[in-house]
This record gives structure tokens, sequence and C-alpha cells, in this order.
């Protein structure tokens, strides 16, 4: 009878050791930067973006707006911050009006230079999301993200 006793309590003792080890480390290798995005050309859209450290080193961008209009909404990465402009770095998904948000796993640039998290975190850029595919030039939210983000 003492050995299922002494065995109950091993298996007991390994079961909330395993449970501790797993929560901490989960809590410790899950990194989120989260960035605001401002209204653009009176149009009264906003939003956030939220970077998200994956176990795999790609990152989750996910992009969240609030009012947007009927259309689909193309939404990039660029180079250099929102002020001075620069070239699309990074393509996103758009973003679909019924839902108001899309999600991208990225791990590289557009030209396939690869990119990490910690790389996103400083990257020289800021997003863009413009009115829909046939107005490109019309930008309605836009926000500084890595080295000249908030």
């Amino acid at each position: 009878m003492k050995k299922y006793y002494y065995l109950l309590l091993l298996s007991i003792s390994l079961i909330f050791t395993g449970c501790s080890k797993d929560d901490s480390s989960s809590k410790s290798s899950t990194s989120v930067k989260l960035y605001t995005l401002s209204s653009v050309s009176n149009s009264n859209i906003s939003g956030k973006v939220t970077f998200k450290k994956n176990e795999d080193g790609s990152t989750t961008v996910l992009l969240e707006i609030n009012g947007s209009s009927t259309d689909i909404h193309p939404a990039f990465i660029y180079f250099n911050n929102a002020e001075t402009g620069g070239e699309v770095a990074i393509t996103l998904e758009p973003i679909d009006c019924d839902c108001e948000s899309s999600s991208t796993i990225v791990t590289t640039l557009d030209d396939g230079t690869p990119i990490t998290y910690e790389q996103l975190l400083k990257f020289d850029g800021h997003i863009k999301i413009h009115q829909n595919e046939d107005h490109l030039e019309i930008v309605i939210t836009e926000g500084n993200i890595g080295a000249n983000g908030n």
C-alpha cells in the first residue's frame, strides 16, 4: 500500500512541477508591442497595430481600425517615418471592412530580406492604410513604428 501512496505523491508533484514550468516559460516568451494609427485626410479613422513575436522568430502584425467604410483597405509598412515617407518595405494583408482588421505573419521584407521581431522593433518605418486598391493615393490612417514609434 505504501508503494501506491508514494507513486501517487510522485505523480502529483510531477504534474504540478510540469505545469508551473510551462506557465512561466510561455509568459516569458510572449512579446508584444503596440503602436497607434492616426486619422489622415479627415478620414476620422484611427486604430492600432500590434506586433506579436511568434515562437519561430516571425512576427504577427495585427492591424485594427475604427470607423472604416465598405472598402477593402490595402496596408503597407514603408521605410522612414510618416513625415518623410518612403518606399514600400512590406505588403500586409488588406483590412476587410466587415471586421476592420487584418493579420499578417512577417518573416521578410518584400525584397526577400529576412526580418525578425527584434529587427522590426528597431525598423525605421511607418504603416499606411489606404482607401482602396483603386485609390492608393488616399491614405486614411497611418502611424510610425519601430525606431520611429511611440
